[in-house]
């Protein structure tokens, strides 16, 4: 349980940055592509603050498990903070990763879970993509791509698939 999520069941941030650093390193070797998306709930402070944080656990173990239905078994998915996700994908171009991520938005839009008898919640997600731009990147690197490439998503009004490019190398996000 040291490497897992005790609310999703989930990698933990530090087990999941280092399943991506050997996910890396072995893409450096093979010479093959990755891609990191960064997944950020919506107003996920709102839900808790309505609904109370034992709904938002729900929110929080709903999407966890969609996110990991939704991926590879050879893709590494971690909870990386309160309601962010991080998903390594290796062998995948930026252009598979993004129809990926759509899929997933879609998919934590669809879940709407119940609280209460008559009661469900709508979800809905920011994602940052990101790719490998050369050999030698680092996650941490990639991540901040990812990062501000779901800051570019939830500055365009939410709830939608944002990619880094090169034009967003000089971006300034503020958190």
């Amino acid at each position: 349980m040291a490497t897992h999520d005790p609310l999703t069941g989930v990698l933990n941030a530090r087990a999941y940055y280092a399943t991506c650093d050997q996910l890396i390193e072995l893409a450096k070797r093979q010479g093959t592509p990755y891609t990191v998306l960064f997944v950020d709930l919506d107003h996920f402070k709102s839900i808790n603050d309505t609904y109370g944080h034992a709904a938002g656990d729900l929110v929080l173990q709903a999407v966890a498990s969609a996110l990991q239905q939704g991926i590879r078994a050879s893709d590494a998915l971690g909870r990386i903070g309160g309601e962010e996700f991080s998903i390594f994908l290796p062998h995948t171009d930026l252009d598979s990763a993004s129809r990926l991520a759509e899929t997933l938005r879609q998919t934590i839009q669809n879940l709407m879970p119940a609280i209460g008898a008559e009661q469900h919640i709508r979800i809905t997600a920011s994602i940052g993509v990101a790719r490998n731009q050369h050999n030698a990147q680092t996650m941490l690197a990639i991540q901040q791509q990812a990062d501000q490439a779901m800051y570019l998503a939830k500055s365009q009004g939410r709830n939608r698939v944002s990619c880094f490019t090169e034009d967003h190398a000089g971006l300034q996000t503020a958190h």
